[in-house]
C-alpha cells in the first residue's frame, strides 16, 4: 500500500509539473513598429526648410558635402510621407549655408508586411 501511495504521489507530482510547465508558456505578439509621421515637403528649388526644428530623428543620417553645397540624406526605416505610407523614405537635402535647405530628391521603399 506504501508503494502505491508513493507511486502515485510521484505521478500526480510529475502531472501536476507537466500541467504547470504547460500553462507557464508565453505568447509573446511582437507589434510592428509605430511609422514616424514625417512633414510634406515641396521638391522646388525656390522652397527653404530649417531642418533642424521640425524634422523627426532619422534611422540614419548621413551629411557631406559636393563642391560647394552641403548635403544631408535622412533615412527613415519605417514612415508616413506624403501619400506613401510605411515604407522606407530617403530624403536628400542641400544647402549653400547649412541653415537654409533645400530638398532635391525622394526615395522610397515599399515594405513588404
Amino acid at each position: 500500500m506504501k508503494n502505491f501511495k508513493r507511486t502515485s504521489l510521484t505521478c500526480l507530482a510529475t502531472a501536476s509539473a507537466l500541467l504547470a510547465m504547460v500553462g507557464c508558456q508565453a505568447s509573446v505578439a511582437v507589434k510592428p513598429e509605430e511609422p514616424v509621421a514625417l512633414p510634406y515637403l515641396k521638391n522646388t528649388p525656390n522652397e527653404c526648410y530649417f531642418l533642424d526644428e521640425f524634422m523627426p530623428t532619422p534611422d540614419r543620417l548621413v551629411s557631406g558635402r559636393s563642391g560647394s553645397a552641403k548635403l544631408r540624406y535622412y533615412v527613415y526605416k519605417l514612415a508616413k510621407y506624403k501619400e506613401y505610407q510605411h515604407n522606407q523614405v530617403v530624403l536628400a537635402f542641400y544647402s549653400g549655408d547649412d541653415r537654409c535647405w533645400s530638398l532635391y530628391e525622394e526615395r522610397y521603399v515599399k515594405d513588404s508586411l
